[in-house]
């Protein structure tokens, strides 16, 4: 269960994840919402049960953020974009950063199991062999 957080954060945990080979699933009746599908990205398998619940929306600052409207504007594109690219880096379509673009931040725009397979969110659970190595052919 997570009802997300810090965006910096997820986005650092996911790398983290995903340098050790980790694999993520969010378990059966669980929810993983706001920047948690960032760190379920990183899950070298990626996996949710059944009736999870995975949802995202608009990035948002506190009440107390200081700057102009034109800084958090830009700010947040390029949250956007560095998020959109992590998704791309870790196999996942970076469209679902679309759908979180869209919600407003009171909102959760929950995937459904169809959506989160297309997107790629889910690739299945870890095999139970180890791959064969094979070196790469020269060519």
């Amino acid at each position: 269960h997570s009802p997300g957080g810090s965006v910096a954060d997820a986005l650092a945990m996911s790398r983290i994840i995903r340098e050790a080979g980790i694999s993520t699933v969010v378990p059966a009746n669980a929810y993983c919402a706001s920047s948690c599908p960032l760190v379920l990205a990183g899950g070298l398998y990626r996996n949710s049960g059944a009736d999870a619940w995975v949802g995202v929306h608009q990035v948002y600052s506190t009440g107390d953020a200081i700057g102009t409207l034109q800084r958090g504007m830009a700010e947040a594109q390029t949250i956007s974009a560095v998020c959109q690219n992590h998704l791309e880096d870790m196999g996942v379509d970076p469209k679902l950063w679309v759908y979180a673009m869209q919600t407003p931040p009171a909102n959760l725009f929950i995937l459904t199991e169809k959506q989160i397979l297309d997107l790629r969110l889910a690739n299945g659970p870890r095999p139970t062999t180890l791959p064969i190595w094979r070196p790469a052919s020269s060519g």
